[in-house]
């Protein structure tokens, strides 16, 4: 019976909050001395180390996790996290004022304990109870935190000091994260194994979102990590990465099921499953390159104004060519009708002088005309 008290206790430190926080509007924090990085020299320190540790191990293993470990499994290990990450999106919901989506979360859980087989399928999400995802650090910015500054944490990657905060709030807060650390039932080495592979998924995720080829292309790897950072959770923190607001526990959704049989939709490896990191990476590639890809509506402007362009000079070859050839008939025609005409007409009569005639005289030159002296 101490297990059930223990996951009451987070449960009621968040209705106590929810109940100061009742009637209060709070303009979310900004991210402004993050985006200045007054630690970069110690930051880009740290980063360096966790970059040479990441290639010597966690890109092995992700690797061989993505190769090794069948498809199905992979989402149906997403899924299941998702699943049980549900009580503390509920409770940070509760916290931010927004008790529908609260209620979204329980449902979520229950529905997809049972029908969807403790989480492995997203059923949920095919009947229209989409995932709200939340966590502590948004809570806190929805409060008015400031993000304070931004800083390489070693081995964990980038954060900020109040998503830091919020992250150690979360494993005494989170039932989940609280559960596994305390209920006697669950065994030390399950503990262990599902903080491995909560880690190699994440690492995973990652590999095969395209973020290791976006890194190595940039000229600044640090920078761009910092930039789609901050953009990814300030679209969270605003509730921009609609629908659903998905965290990366939960960015599988039934439409990237269908290869793995699970599931009978279309499915798409190149994403993040995050609209918000998705966009910001984009742009950060944009930038990159200069901006010299055209866009796909660029692209489509310009077939359309070259199918344009060919359809009139066609139009006006069209034309041309059948003036000519007007043109020439009528003038065919004509020579034709002439010609016809020649044939037919008579030929006109020629008057020839006769030579047994002789022509009168006139009467000036008549000697009848002449006068006797």
């Amino acid at each position: 019976m101490t297990a059930p008290k223990s996951l009451l206790r987070p449960a009621l430190v968040s209705f106590s909050a929810l109940a100061l926080l009742g009637g209060c509007t709070i303009t979310p924090g900004t991210d402004t001395l993050a985006q200045t990085d007054p630690l970069e020299k110690f930051n880009r320190k740290v980063w360096n180390i966790n970059s040479k540790a990441d290639k010597l191990v966690m890109q092995p293993v992700a690797k061989y996790y993505n190769k090794k470990v069948p498809e199905p499994v992979r989402k149906a290990i997403i899924r299941i996290f998702a699943n049980l990450e549900e009580p503390f999106n509920a409770i940070n919901n509760l916290l931010q004022g927004k008790p529908y989506l609260a209620g979204k979360n329980i449902a979520r859980l229950a529905i997809n304990t049972t029908v969807g087989i403790g989480g492995i399928r997203d059923t949920a999400t095919k009947i229209g109870v989409v995932s709200t995802v939340e966590d502590f650090g948004q809570t806190m910015a929805r409060w008015g935190m400031n993000g304070g500054p931004y800083f390489v944490l070693p081995f964990m990657g980038p954060t900020t000091m109040r998503d830091a905060v919020g992250t150690g709030i979360a494993q005494w807060a989170d039932p989940f994260s609280y559960c596994v650390r305390e209920c006697h039932f669950v065994p030390n080495a399950a503990t262990y194994a599902i903080a491995v592979v909560s880690v190699v998924k994440m690492r995973a995720q990652m590999a095969e979102s395209g973020a290791d080829s976006f890194l190595e292309s940039s000229l600044d790897p640090y920078a761009a990590a910092r930039s789609a950072f901050l953009q990814h959770r300030r679209a969270q923190i605003m509730d921009q990465d609609a629908p659903g607001n998905k965290s990366s526990n939960a960015a599988i959704t039934d439409a990237d099921l269908s290869s793995s049989g699970l599931d009978d939709t279309s499915s798409t490896s190149t994403s993040t499953g995050d609209p918000a990191l998705d966009n910001a990476v984009a742009d950060l590639e944009s930038k990159a390159k200069g901006n010299d890809t055209p866009t796909p509506s660029q692209t489509s402007q310009t077939s359309q104004t070259s199918q344009t362009s060919q359809t009139s000079q066609t139009s006006q070859t069209s034309q041309t060519s059948q003036t000519s050839q007007t043109s020439q008939t009528s003038q065919t025609v004509n020579m034709k009708e002439k010609s016809e005409q020649a044939i037919t007409a008579p030929p006109e009569k020629t008057i020839s002088p006769d030579p047994e005639k002789k022509s009168l005289p006139s009467p000036e030159n008549s000697d009848l005309g002449q006068k006797k002296p």
